[in-house]
């Protein structure tokens, strides 16, 4: 009696381990998984909560096409400075050369992700387009960010020149023409300004290019040349030091850090001349990356400390222009300098 209730519960035992086996074998083989655990279990593409973009991901590099120490580097670094990337960092490398278009073909070439700039000059290329350094196609593809400066072009004399005024410069020089020289940075974009601010003075001076703007300041500095055409930052040292008198600056307000100096346009001139500094980014770079690009740009320029650095330390005339504008600015200035390219011919 005891042996047949001890099997009988044995036979209990095992139907119930039996039975349970058989029903975790049943759960994991033919039971879909719930929605929770397969969502856990594959990565998510296209959902609510994923973010839009996680752009930057890694440091960000900036070509400069320019010297070191110079006014388009010493402004690529600042922004490296103050820009905000996260975790990662801008770098920036010189590559001079081509009058700035080497380091603007290694950012053309480069993927097109966001992580490849360029310190730009729009009017500066627009000149190498003309003259034919530079193919058109590549210009009208670059993608041109934003400019956060417009380095305004001045004119220049040393303390110790008889023309003190532009009045008395332009009475000279009408009664000398092509006797007084002008120095400028090579046979591009200065030489144009340099005619523009000729016809509308309706004076002639004779332009002589040098390799670099140091060059141009030696050689008014020097003797060699009479009068200096410089952006207005190139120039600021030497208008805070007394050596050299800054006679007009190209824009239509004056300056903040040459209070006394007049403009052009006061003086009854139509002249507004300058480069607008700023970058660019590779060909093909998704939209949402060059605005948020172009708004890290914007904080920058909005930082209090960056427009007294701008305007205290390099003498840069600051005015704000977004990609939308940068980029109709760009293919206007191949527009503009055109008429100037067909008379630089009797120059």
């Amino acid at each position: 009696m005891k042996k047949t209730r001890i099997l009988a519960i044995v036979l209990a035992l095992v139907m119930v381990i039996g039975l349970a086996a058989c029903g975790q074998t049943s759960s994991s083989s033919s039971q879909p998984q719930s929605e929770t655990s397969a969502q856990a279990s594959q990565p998510e593409t296209g959902s609510a909560e994923t973010p839009e973009s996680t752009w930057p991901e890694d440091d960000v590099m900036m070509y400069i096409g320019y010297g070191a120490g110079g006014g388009s580097d010493l402004l690529a670094r600042a922004l490296a400075q103050y820009i905000d990337l996260g975790d990662h960092a801008m770098v920036c490398s010189n590559l001079t050369g081509g009058s700035g278009t080497i380091a603007m073909m290694e950012c053309f070439n480069a993927d097109p992700d966001g992580y490849s700039m360029n310190l730009c000059l729009p009017e500066s290329f627009a000149c190498l387009v003309l003259n034919g350094s530079l193919e058109r196609q590549v210009f009208d593809d670059l993608i041109f960010l934003a400019s956060p400066v417009y380095d305004v072009d001045a004119l220049s004399v040393t303390k110790d020149s008889p023309y003190q005024t532009l009045e008395e410069l332009i009475a000279y020089a009408k009664d000398h023409p092509g006797e007084l020289t002008i120095a400028g940075v090579g046979s591009g974009l200065n030489k144009y300004c340099a005619i523009k601010i000729m016809q509308d003075l309706d004076i002639e001076f004779s332009y002589v290019p040098y390799a670099d703007s140091n060059e141009t300041r030696a050689a008014v500095l020097g003797g060699q040349a009479d009068i200096l055409l410089s952006q207005a930052c190139e120039a600021k040292p030497y208008y805070d030091s007394g050596d050299m008198t800054v006679l007009a600056v190209c824009a239509d307000e004056r300056v903040s850090f040459m209070p006394d100096v007049r403009t052009f346009n006061e003086m009854g001139y139509d002249i507004v001349l300058g480069i607008h500094r700023g970058f660019a980014v590779t060909p093909g770079t998704p939209e949402e990356v060059v605005r948020d690009l172009e708004a890290r740009v914007k904080a920058v320029y909005d930082n209090p400390d960056f427009q007294d650095y701008m305007h205290n330390e390099l003498g840069f005339n600051t005015v704000w222009t977004g990609h939308d504008e940068y980029e109709a600015l760009a293919a206007q200035a191949v527009e503009d300098f055109g008429p100037l390219m067909e008379a630089a011919a009797d120059y």
